[in-house]
């Protein structure tokens, strides 16, 4: 046995990410937690500006970030240069874009969107066979993949049958009813949809966000219930259950004491409930209370909130991305988090993300969207507020009903969401469904999958298939 091989009854397990893997809080933690259980972590992520090709995030997990061609031309391959170019101007698609701009095309633009995902689609797909021979090259000791999501799913797949391996599925999103997949026309979807249980069913585990992506996991694609995997902070300060003081968004922004904050966190995407909070930001009642809205976070759409910042300067705010380890403190500055993503999709609709948990785990009580499992989980659990995201001035009203409240009914309500989060929502929690499956991985040797095996017609280890 090798120096740097597991120990008997554990496992050799390879994440790949498809991103260059700075924020990716779910997966570092659950690398964290498999490495603390005496596997030996590899995380496989993309390469980035300015990021180290390796890097160590924690005892006993390796990062490597690979160089892949991510640029959506390449669906046109193999047709000539010259074609490719002229196509992506046909369609309006620089060629060397590797990310689409967020969904907003009108008039004649809209049919051309429809072009350049179906192209991005197609990129997806071509790229999978390079990508699972770097993957392959970096991690041939690979006892278990862990696809991250959809567009690694058929990458692992893959680099576990060339490897005699088996792979999980953590399915952190419903990829085909989410916002790109979900505005595509139905054909395009349901052959997505086709693809990716026929892949699934591949896999010897599986790991779910939420209830309600478990529950349609299991009667889409025919599989074992997942694991459910809740996007949970692990405990903060558990020796102080109750409200916990901090100042550090006054500090950053030289917000005035006596005025609140609302905050949102996160990915500023598209359909995150970002443009909502911002039209939000300059009703009425939160105006009247003075009330800052801080946005903290990164993503497509920062360019938007900076141009709102200088439209309203005093009342919109923008701070950079802070790392997970050390959010807890930003978090616990504001008097409210809006997390108010939209019910516009399937998805969205069964999904929890991670600043739901962050925020009362940090105390702060919770303005949330209707109609999804978030108000579900919100009212169930009484740590906030929901309300319809696409009315302004009910989101501000919702705000301001929180943080006008008596100082004795906020701070019991700030203390009650710290009780519920330490209580159910912490990562020490969720993860031991996470470790377990991983525990019974290591006492088979074979998938326990309903599918066919991956290891049927699999040649020996590190040899790619006679195909």
């Amino acid at each position: 046995m090798s120096a740097d091989a597991p120990q008997p009854g554990r496992l050799n397990i390879t994440i790949v990410a498809a991103n260059p893997f700075e924020f990716d809080s779910r997966f570092l933690r659950s690398a964290t937690s498999l490495a603390a259980d005496g596997h030996r972590l590899r995380i496989l992520g993309w390469s980035g500006p300015g990021l180290p090709a390796e890097e160590e995030l924690a005892p006993g997990v390796q990062l490597t970030r690979l160089d892949i061609d991510r640029r959506i031309s390449n669906a046109l391959k193999p047709l000539p240069e010259r074609v490719r170019r002229g196509i992506c101007r046909l369609v309006r698609l620089d060629y060397d874009a590797q990310v689409l701009p967020p969904d907003a095309p009108t008039g004649v633009d809209r049919v051309l969107h429809l072009g350049r995902r179906t192209l991005e689609m197609m990129a997806n797909s071509r790229r999978a066979g390079p990508w699972a021979d770097a993957v392959v090259e970096a991690a041939p000791e690979t006892d278990v993949f862990h696809a991250q999501s959809l567009i690694v799913l058929p990458v692992v797949r893959e680099a576990a049958k060339r490897l005699g391996g088996r792979f999980v599925y953590d399915v952190a999103d419903y990829h085909t009813e989410a916002a790109r997949l979900a505005r595509m026309p139905w054909v395009v979807r349901e052959v997505v949809r086709r693809r990716e249980r026929d892949w699934a069913r591949d896999g010897s585990g599986f790991l779910a966000v939420s209830d309600p992506v478990a529950d349609l996991v299991v009667r889409k694609w025919g599989v074992p219930r997942p694991t459910i995997l809740w996007n949970c902070p692990p405990a903060w300060r558990p020796d102080e259950p109750g409200v916990i003081e901090s100042d550090r968004i006054r500090e950053a922004t030289g917000i005035e004491p006596e005025r609140p904050v609302v905050l949102y966190q996160g990915g500023f995407s598209v359909d995150r409930g970002v443009e909502e909070l911002v039209a939000a930001a300059t009703e009425h009642r939160l105006m009247e209370l003075g009330a800052a809205v801080v946005f903290m976070g990164y993503g497509r759409l920062e360019s938007f909130i900076a141009d709102a910042v200088k439209e309203h300067p005093g009342r919109i705010y923008l701070l950079p991305a802070v790392r997970p380890d050390d959010l807890m403190p930003w978090t616990a500055s504001a008097d409210v988090s809006f997390v108010g993503q939209p019910p516009r999709t399937l998805n969205q609709k069964m999904n929890l993300p991670n600043k739901l948990f962050e925020s009362i785990m940090a105390g702060v009580p919770v303005v949330v969207s209707e109609g999804n499992e978030q108000c579900r989980l919100t009212t169930e659990e009484e740590i906030g507020v929901c309300v319809d995201i696409d009315d302004p001035a009910a989101i501000a009203a919702a705000c301001a009903d929180l943080l006008t409240a008596p100082a004795e009914e906020r701070r019991a309500l700030r203390s009650h969401c710290r009780e519920v989060a330490l209580g159910k929502y912490t990562w020490d929690h969720t993860a031991v469904g996470l470790v377990e499956l991983y525990r019974k991985l290591a006492r088979e040797d074979a998938p326990v999958g309903p599918g066919r095996s991956i290891r049927e017609g699999a040649s020996p280890r590190g040899e790619k298939d006679a195909a």
